[in-house]
């Protein structure tokens, strides 16, 4: 009779354990299939060399031959008139808010194109 019992107990501990451990694998699988894709307009002819998208920040940088103000076009477009737009070193930094999300887009003359890097980052929003 006490060998029966201790039997019963290892299979019971045992199939907790397996049933633990096939819950918590699961778990992790569902975790690490769930991303998201922060979609970043980009212009026609966008060649991309880096690409950012699946959290927050999300960043892309890519070249273009489009003009600064065609750039500058282009994103007002989609993200409305900037909040902020400064010239440095000649650099075009233009600073957009929309739906929930803060959006920078830095333009840089290089050679014989432009590079534009697109940084969004999600607002905190604060409610009290």
């Amino acid at each position: 009779m006490t060998i029966k019992k201790s039997l019963v107990a290892i299979s019971l501990v045992y199939g907790l354990a397996f049933s633990a451990s096939y819950n918590l694998a699961f778990a992790e699988e569902n975790t690490e299939t769930e991303t998201i894709s922060i979609e970043i307009p980009m212009v026609n002819d966008a060649q991309i060399f880096s690409e950012f998208n699946d959290k927050y920040p999300a960043m892309v940088n890519y070249f273009t031959k489009n003009t600064f103000d065609e750039v500058t076009a282009f994103y007002s477009d989609q993200f409305g008139s900037p909040v902020s737009e400064q010239t440095r070193y000649g650099r075009l930094e233009l600073k957009f808010e929309h739906m929930q999300q803060s959006i920078r887009v830095i333009v840089a003359k290089q050679k014989h194109h432009r590079e534009v890097d697109v940084i969004v980052e999600k607002k905190e929003t604060n409610e009290e």
